[in-house]
């Protein structure tokens, strides 16, 4: 499938996104990030552990469609 991954900076300012598609790879190393799917996907997310679920997490909203940023 495709997944459009929207990158954020440590202070949850929007940077810009990326299309993904079958068997590209992310490392998602600092910041925040979101997805948004743009066809059926199975994705696989590996995580180093423990995880603590929700309480590991910070939600904030997402860019509006129109701001999105995409490279050429």
């Amino acid at each position: 499938g495709k997944v459009r991954v929207d990158f954020y900076d440590d202070d949850q300012n929007y940077l810009e996104s990326r299309v993904l598609g079958a068997g590209d790879v992310i490392l998602l190393a600092y910041g925040g990030h979101g997805f948004e799917m743009l066809e059926q996907t199975e994705m696989i997310e590996v995580k180093q552990g423990p995880y603590a679920g929700e309480a590991d997490k910070t939600r904030f909203a997402p860019i509006p469609a129109g701001k999105v940023r995409l490279p050429k």
